[in-house]
């Protein structure tokens, strides 16, 4: 009797173990942020579980990102090449850390052009659920000003504003000069203008996206815009 008993306990455990092993194991991914990069052309390899999707959700490097040229996944990991550097979320949902969730906004980007979304930014933003088919990058896709939250290039998403763990930081920078400098699309524009410490975007005015280091940027001489970019931007 002894025998049958450990036989059939043996055989139990045996069918557990190979059930165990033909079920797929389960992710526990799901809004997983990781970052990828490469500084150079050549491709470098991210092994992550890929079975919910991948978002970007903000560019770390000042190449451009673009799925399909310089970043993609596959069933076993993410992939980037040609100095392409960025954050990544697992899935579509990208969930939000502390507490205080803040209060909801939804902004949206129809036919490419850019959207802005009237919201209280003081105390951060953060982009929490992905609408879009497409990607909402931070600072390509998306951003934020003192008057609230602007997507672009079909970006479509929900955001959080008002973090209670967020306050506002004492050492953010304050602007003694706003400015607003505007080019075509064809001609590069110097707004002259003394910039001691740095210059930031405030409020992107074109429907062109203004991208730092691309189309806008500073130097001894001023700010310069290019490829009609046009914006408010303040010096600190």
């Amino acid at each position: 009797m002894n025998i049958v008993v450990k036989s059939c306990l043996v055989s139990l455990l045996v069918c557990q173990a190979l059930v165990s092993a033909a079920e797929p194991a389960a992710s526990g991914a799901s809004g997983m942020r990781f970052r990828c990069e490469t500084d150079s052309t050549q491709q470098h390899y991210c092994e992550v579980d890929t079975g919910e999707g991948i978002t970007l959700v903000k560019q770390l490097s000042k190449v451009p990102c673009m799925q399909g040229r310089n970043w993609d996944y596959d069933r076993h990991g993410v992939w980037v090449s040609h100095r392409c550097r960025a954050e990544f979320v697992v899935g579509k949902e990208i969930p939000v850390q502390g507490p205080a969730p803040g209060t909801l906004v939804r902004c949206e980007s129809l036919a490419n052009r850019v959207e802005h979304c009237p919201a209280d930014t003081d105390r951060g933003v953060r982009l929490t659920k992905l609408l879009s088919s497409s990607d909402c990058v931070e600072n390509l896709d998306w951003g934020s000003d003192e008057a609230g939250i602007w997507t672009a290039n079909g970006c479509r998403a929900e955001f959080r504003v008002g973090f209670a763990d967020a306050p506002v930081s004492a050492s953010a920078p304050t602007h003694s000069i706003k400015i607003e400098c505007a080019s075509d699309d064809r001609q590069r524009k110097l707004c002259e203008v003394l910039v001691p410490n740095g210059v930031d975007l405030l409020r992107q005015l074109s429907r062109t996206r203004c991208v730092k280091g691309a189309n806008w940027g500073w130097n001894a001489a001023g700010i310069w815009v290019d490829k009609g970019c046009r914006a408010e931007f303040g010096v600190h």
